[in-house]
């Protein structure tokens, strides 16, 4: 299993004590999903980024809902591999 977790260089942009949102999923707990699928789309620092999936896939679990926020190393969703 994967957590899915904002990238190292993009949570460096997250500053102590602040917050990225999580505005959308573009897939569901249960979607298989390929390497390089755009999983989610987070706002950060006013841009929004795809937060893509780094294996094929199934979504087991999305941790943090669409519309809520998060900091630097939350995990977002688990991934199971295929």
């Amino acid at each position: 299993m994967t957590d899915i977790v904002l990238d190292a260089l993009l949570s460096e942009a997250i500053e102590a004590g602040n917050q990225a949102l999580l505005t959308s999923w573009h897939v569901s707990e249960g979607d298989h999903v390929r390497m390089g699928q755009p999983l989610a789309q987070v706002c950060l620092l006013g841009a929004s980024i795809d937060i893509p999936a780094p294996h094929a896939g199934m979504v087991e679990e999305i941790v943090i809902p669409a519309g809520e926020k998060f900091a630097a190393g939350d995990t977002l969703a688990r991934l199971v591999e295929f």
